[in-house]
């Protein structure tokens, strides 16, 4: 019996926590002479093994053949591991015997992972060549044909590609052609394959009709796939609304409630964690801004949220207060006459942006989304950059995916606001919490050394 794709996700699950388990049996009975009983200290270590395994199913760990990239990939979850124990051990106020114990059973754990992950290869490879698994036959050769052999070549467990029929002849060398769409009957009497996909143009109804009668009545699975990459080159969804089938033209990780759930639990925690841990910086900042200047201590001007809804971002004031409505519409320039000097020093480190965690629990943002823009910027960049607001799918961010790549500062060319838009798009389109964490421990060094904010 083939093993699904869940039961072996599962199963490596069980795998790993018996592993931490044993891990930390270990250091504890060679620190201390004797098998440790259940603290907090186990308890910390659990927790964060099951958040790091929930972010990292986002990033297809358990799909992935190639061991090398496999190894890269445990190395990058054994270290989001650490961080989310380390953090949680300050927290905690953890003692120092404990602290060690932690390292040692991280290290333990982290050393056995390995040749479990060959355990795990073992795994996937049952449920490709099992007793019973799927062997899929591809007719058209074409874009799709190429992206369909590309996925079989990183899910190797979905099955056994046998090859592909098409009438033109391709010049591409990585598709398996074993002959023309007439010769369907014949390849099935040599290979006996029990799947196929049929990716030919729609508008070929009879010839469509027929290849599906043909591999019914020889007991073959059929698909059809919807040639929706000729018109945009994206992930689709199927979806199905009182048995209309509706495609999905633009999906992204986060339209799932499951996914939204966590990333939620994720901003509420973190959020709550930082205003605990910068509550003296905050004081000291609204002393600060107070003696420099009069004025209220945060400035709250309106920006552009979830789905186009203004919204207001709470700042620490950094210029001076101004009647002149005309002011708060111009943007920020290199030595700006209206920056206090305050305001220069909270800018230059983002630390004006610390309020915003307010916003997050209040639920109009989340720590890490494209970053919000003032409303006649928003209209400005509409109009110059195509699918601009597509970033409103989701709610903005404190920092964000193109703030850490270089991206931080003025938008006062096209060019700029298309970069940054990119970069906001590629975060929608691949999110996960682990690329939270990730963009966040960036954000750290970022803020330290870009010069782009004034």
């Amino acid at each position: 019996m083939v093993l699904r794709s869940r039961t072996i996700i599962f199963v490596i699950f069980l795998i790993d926590l018996v592993l931490l388990t044993l891990s930390y049996s270990l250091v504890g009975y060679l620190h201390y002479g004797k098998w440790p009983r259940f603290t907090t200290l186990s308890t910390i270590l659990y927790c964060s093994w099951v958040i790091t395994y929930l972010a990292f199913l986002d990033f297809g760990f358990f799909d992935v053949k190639n061991i090398l990239v496999r190894t890269k990939r445990l190395l990058r979850k054994f270290f989001v591991f650490l961080s989310i124990g380390a953090i949680a051990l300050i927290l905690f106020d953890i003692d120092d015997a404990s602290r060690a114990m932690f390292l040692g059973t991280c290290l333990w754990f982290l050393a056995i992972s390995f040749p479990a992950t060959y355990f795990y290869t073992y795994l996937i490879s049952i449920r490709k060549y099992g007793p019973v698994y799927n062997k899929i036959l591809v007719i058209g050769a074409g874009k799709i044909g190429e992206a369909i052999q590309m996925y079989f070549n990183i899910h190797s467990d979905s099955g056994k590609l046998i090859g592909f029929l098409d009438d033109i002849k391709t010049k591409s060398d990585r598709l398996n052609i074993l002959g023309k769409i007439a010769d369907f009957q014949k390849i099935f009497d040599v290979h006996h394959f029990n799947e196929v996909i049929i990716t030919i143009d729609l508008s070929k109804e009879k010839e469509i009709k027929r290849l599906v009668n043909l591999a019914e009545y020889n007991g073959v699975r059929p698909s059809i796939v919807a040639n929706y990459y000729s018109l945009f080159n994206r992930n689709f969804e199927l979806k199905n609304f009182g048995g209309i089938p509706i495609v999905g033209i633009r999906e992204v990780p986060l339209d799932p409630y499951t996914a939204r759930f966590w990333k939620r639990v994720f901003d509420i925690g973190f959020s709550l964690f930082a205003l605990l841990m910068l509550a003296p910086i905050f004081i000291g900042i609204a002393i600060a801004i107070k003696l420099e200047t009069k004025g209220p201590v945060f400035y709250r001007p309106l920006r552009v949220g979830k789905h186009g809804a203004s919204i207001s971002v709470f700042k620490f004031r950094s210029m001076r207060v101004s009647t002149n409505k005309e002011d708060e519409k111009r943007s920020t320039k290199l030595n700006d006459e209206r920056i206090t000097k305050v305001g220069k020093f909270i800018r230059k480190y983002s630390l004006d942006e610390l309020p915003q965690f307010i916003n997050v629990l209040i639920g109009d943002m989340s720590v890490v989304g494209p970053r919000p823009h003032r409303i006649d910027l928003d209209k400005r960049f509409q109009q110059t950059v195509q699918s601009y607001l597509v970033r409103q799918y989701i709610k903005p961010g404190i920092t964000g995916w193109a703030q850490v790549n270089g991206w931080r500062g003025p938008t006062e060319t096209k060019y700029q606001m298309e970069k940054r838009i990119d970069y906001d798009l590629d975060y929608l389109r691949n999110w996960s919490l682990a690329m939270d964490l990730l963009i966040i421990l960036k954000t750290v060094g970022v803020v330290i050394k870009d010069e782009n904010a004034y």
